[in-house]
């Protein structure tokens, strides 16, 4: 059957009767607005994967036309699309934010501030001497006993606070210390 006579109305009753002709057609028609909405937002890094989920839009979109209700079905389509790649964006800058700000979590307990000064145990060891007997022993349970910040809390019997605000000072005087 020659899908090229028919109108996107009729296409899409096909479609929904389970035709996969149609839908290839269907494919093909719009595959380079999808392509073109992709080059829009600049997610060209990952062109395959936002392209497969542009036909997943297009499919879903397909499904749930309803002609009374909407104009045209390539201004439908392109509306769902562009709703999609907005939230697609959104989710990777949250994930992306969300990474970032869990950095010093993850990596908080190395003394570091960039990923070239490491320093080792001896080093830091010979710098002790100028943390205040609180942030010694602080910093012996939490970083040469490997401590949780709550236990250091209950042992030391002070808030969970006073332990970070004594474990940056303790990273300050030592990256002071070894920097000069």
């Amino acid at each position: 059957m020659d899908f090229r006579n028919y109108n996107d109305y009729e296409i899409i009753d096909f479609i929904k009767q389970g035709n996969e002709e149609a839908l290839q057609l269907m494919i093909d028609k719009y595959r380079y607005l999808i392509a073109k909405k992709i080059a829009s937002f600049n997610l060209t890094e990952e062109f395959d994967d936002f392209f497969q989920e542009g036909l997943l839009v297009l499919y879903r979109s397909v499904l749930k036309f309803d002609d009374s209700r909407v104009k045209t079905f390539t201004r439908y389509f392109e509306m769902n699309l562009e709703h999609h790649l907005i939230s697609a964006i959104r989710k990777k800058t949250r994930k992306l934010k969300f990474n970032i700000e869990r950095l010093p979590m993850l990596y908080g307990d190395a003394i570091c501030e960039s990923r070239s000064e490491y320093y080792s145990e001896d080093e830091i060891r010979a710098v002790i001497h100028v943390l205040s007997e609180l942030e010694k022993r602080i910093f012996d349970r939490r970083f040469i006993q490997n401590h949780d910040v709550k236990e250091i809390a209950e042992i030391e019997a002070i808030d969970v606070k006073t332990v970070y605000n004594a474990i940056e000072r303790i990273r300050k005087k030592i990256k002071l210390h070894l920097d000069t």
